[in-house]
């Protein structure tokens, strides 16, 4: 499943989201008004890969209320902890999607910790505020390079690496991290 929220600030969502579509297997691609938060809710439970092409937003002053952008919602912690997500890799190419914030107990508050909530083994997400250029030829790549590797962390490597040619500041490559079960 691949959502891509059409936004003038981000430019090449449609091109990332169409790539990533022709790198898997059955994809379904929902663009625009589609891509809601009803989709979501509908198709994501018996997806293998949910890919989100969107604003993220983190919140540092309440990083519950950080959010991932959805055509008729702003998606945050509360909204993913009543979401059945069981998928293989979820993947939000947006902004700052990646960052949490520490809190008493050593909890860590953010988007990752409601999508693992949610049923999602592994998780794609970056930790800065991403060039939607780059973004979108990395995803193609490294959805590419899952086809090639059993591994998501030597799918990862290979577009980083790919990219870097391309763009040797790690700005370009490097904004995106893997959590949970990558290895697999």
């Amino acid at each position: 499943m691949i959502l891509g929220v059409d936004d003038p600030g981000i430019p090449f969502v449609k091109e990332e989201v169409e790539s990533v579509a022709a790198a898997v297997p059955d994809p379904r691609l929902l663009f625009g008004s589609e891509a809601s938060e009803a989709a979501l809710r509908e198709y994501g439970r018996t997806s293998r890969f949910i890919h989100i092409a969107s604003h993220g937003h983190f919140r540092p002053d309440s990083p519950m209320f950080s959010s991932v952008r959805l055509a008729d919602a702003h998606l945050n912690l509360y909204d993913l902890y009543r979401m059945n997500l069981p998928v293989d890799l979820l993947t939000l190419s947006g902004c700052v999607t990646g960052l949490n914030a520490v809190v008493d107990g050593d909890e860590l508050l953010g988007l990752t910790r409601g999508l693992l909530y949610a049923g999602a083994r592994t998780l794609l997400l970056s930790l800065w505020e991403v060039d939607d250029k780059s973004t979108s030829r990395f995803m193609s790549d490294f959805y590419s390079q899952l086809n090639h590797y059993s591994r998501k962390t030597d799918a990862l490597r290979e577009a980083m690496l790919h990219l870097r040619k391309e763009h040797p500041h790690p700005y370009y490559w490097a904004p995106f991290k893997l959590i949970g079960r990558a290895l697999a």
